[in-house]
C-alpha cells in the first residue's frame, strides 16, 4: 500500500471513532422504513447507547450557518476536484480533499459519502495504473477496494454497479467463471436495493445481462450465450439498442445453431436493420448459412448485394465493410473452388482481385485466379496471371487487416514462378500437375 492509501485508510477509518460505531448500526438505506426512535438521530454529540447518558432534553441543530457553508465549502473543494480531470498531482490534491472534508465540521452525510467516494476513487485510480503496469498487481488491489465497499455498505444504492465493476475486472484478469458468478449477484443485489432509481436499476440489469452472455460466448458457450441474448430481447426495453444484442447474438448462433436457424434470424435482421453499420456482417451470416445448405444461388445473391454495398459505402464504413467483402467472397470461392466448379470460382477470385485490398491480399487472390484458369485449360492466360504476382513490386508481408490468412509475400512468388515453369515444360499431353489451393 503506498502513502496516499495509507494516509487514505487512516483518513477513513482511523477518525471518529464514535462515528463509525454508529454506521455499524444504521447500515445506509436501512433507516427509510424503520420506525423513528424515541430520542431523534443527532449528527453532532455522542451516541446515546454510549455510556447511557441522558440525551432526552438534549438536541442540535444540523441547519445552522456555520454548518451549511461547512457542507457548501466541502461540496466547492469536491468540485474544484473533478475539474482538475486526470493531472499527474491528482491523488495528491484528493488525499487533501479528503483530509479537509473529514477534519471539519461538514454533516456526517457528507463525510459518509467522502468515504465511499475514496474507496471507489482507489480502485479507479487501481484500474488506471493498471493500464500502464501490466504486472503491478492494480486490478487485484481494485477488487480488494471494491470488496470493502460491498462490505462496509451492503445496502447502499451503488451496491450493484460495485458487483458490475467487480465482475469487469475479474474479466480482464481472466477470471470469466469467477466473473459471471459476479454478474449473477448484480442481478439478485438489485432488487434489495431500498429507494432505487427503477431506470437505473433496469440498466443495471441488462448491463448484468450483457456481460454474462459476453463472458460466455468468450468461453465458447455459445449456445447459452445466444439463449441469453435472445432473453435480453424480450424485455423489450424501450432503452435497448435492440441492434447491437441482435448481432450479438447471429455470431452466437453461428457457432450453435443450425443453418436454418441462422439463415431466419440473418434475414430478420436485414430487414429490421436495412441501414445498419453491421449489413455486411449479417450478409456473411447470411451467406455462410446458405452455402452449407447447398443453396449456391441465393449464397452468390448475397455476396452480389455485398458487393454493392460496400461499393456504395461512404469512406468510414469502407474500411470496416472490405475485410467481410472478402471474407465472403473467399468462403464461397473456396467451396466452389473444392466442387470443381472453377467458372463461378475464377469469377469470384477475379472480383476479388479487383478489390481495393493491399497488394499481398491480392496478389493471393490472383494465384488463386491462375489456379482456376490452369483448371479451365487456359494455360497461356494463367502463365500471364502468374507472371503479373511477379512483376508486381515487391512488399515484405505486414500484418493484413483485411485477411489474416494471406500467403507471405515471398512464398507466393516462389509459389506463381513454379507454376509458370511447369507449365511452360510440360508436355502437351502430360496432364497439369495439381498444386494445392493458396487459401487467401
Amino acid at each position: 500500500m503506498n502513502c496516499v492509501e495509507r494516509f487514505l485508510a487512516a483518513a477513513l477509518f482511523g477518525v471518529l471513532p464514535v462515528l463509525a460505531l454508529a454506521d455499524s448500526q444504521s447500515p445506509a438505506g436501512a433507516g427509510e422504513n424503520t420506525k423513528a426512535p424515541a430520542v431523534a438521530a443527532v449528527e453532532y454529540g455522542l451516541d446515546p447507547k454510549l455510556g447511557a447518558l441522558p440525551t432526552e432534553n438534549l438536541q442540535f441543530k444540523t441547519n445552522t450557518n456555520y454548518l451549511l457553508e461547512q457542507n457548501r465549502v466541502a461540496g466547492a473543494r469536491f468540485q474544484k476536484l473533478r475539474e482538475m480531470g486526470e493531472r499527474t498531482n491528482y491523488l495528491e490534491e484528493f488525499s487533501r480533499t479528503v483530509e479537509s472534508v473529514l477534519n471539519s465540521d461538514a454533516s456526517e452525510r457528507i463525510k459518509e459519502d467522502t468515504r465511499k467516494l475514496t474507496l471507489l476513487e482507489l480502485a479507479h485510480q487501481r484500474e488506471l495504473a493498471a493500464e500502464k503496469d501490466k504486472a503491478g498487481g492494480h486490478l487485484e488491489r481494485a477488487l480488494q477496494l471494491l470488496a470493502e465497499y460491498v462490505e462496509r455498505y451492503s445496502r447502499d444504492a451503488a451496491v450493484p454497479e460495485v458487483l458490475l465493476r467487480q465482475g469487469y475486472l475479474l474479466r480482464r484478469l481472466d477470471l470469466k467463471e469467477e466473473a459471471i458468478e459476479k454478474f449473477y449477484l448484480v442481478l439478485r443485489s438489485v432488487p434489495r436495493i431500498e429507494g432505487r432509481n427503477i431506470a437505473y436499476s433496469r440498466r443495471l440489469v441488462m448491463m448484468a445481462q450483457s456481460a454474462i452472455a459476453d463472458t460466455c460466448a468468450d468461453l465458447g458457450r455459445h449456445s447459452e450465450a445466444a439463449e441469453l441474448y435472445g432473453r435480453m430481447l424480450q424485455t423489450k426495453s424501450e432503452e435497448l439498442e435492440l441492434e447491437t444484442v441482435r448481432i450479438k447474438q447471429l455470431r452466437s448462433l453461428r457457432e450453435s445453431a443450425s443453418e436454418g436457424i441462422l439463415e431466419r434470424q440473418a434475414m430478420g435482421f436485414l430487414e429490421d436493420f436495412p441501414d445498419s453499420d453491421y449489413i455486411p456482417e449479417a450478409r456473411y451470416f447470411l451467406a455462410h448459412s446458405l452455402k452449407q445448405q447447398k443453396k449456391r444461388d441465393a449464397a452468390l445473391e448475397q455476396f452480389q448485394l455485398l458487393l454493392e454495398a460496400v461499393e456504395l459505402a461512404p469512406p468510414d464504413r469502407l474500411v470496416r465493410w472490405m475485410p467481410w467483402k472478402l471474407r465472403v467472397g473467399n468462403e464461397l470461392a473456396n467451396q466452389f473452388y473444392l466442387e470443381g466448379d472453377y467458372l463461378s470460382s475464377v469469377s469470384l477470385y477475379r472480383a476479388l482481385a479487383r478489390s481495393n485490398t493491399d497488394g499481398q491480399t491480392r496478389q493471393s487472390f490472383q494465384y488463386q485466379v491462375g489456379l482456376c484458369e490452369e483448371r479451365l485449360g487456359q494455360v497461356e492466360d494463367a502463365i500471364k496471371t502468374y507472371q503479373q504476382i511477379l512483376d508486381a513490386p515487391y512488399i515484405p508481408s505486414v500484418s493484413s487487416s483485411s485477411n489474416t490468412n494471406a500467403v507471405p509475400a515471398q512464398i507466393l512468388r516462389n509459389m506463381a514462378a513454379l507454376r509458370i515453369s511447369v507449365l511452360k515444360t510440360a508436355s502437351s499431353k502430360a496432364p497439369t500437375p495439381r498444386i494445392p489451393a493458396a487459401q487467401p
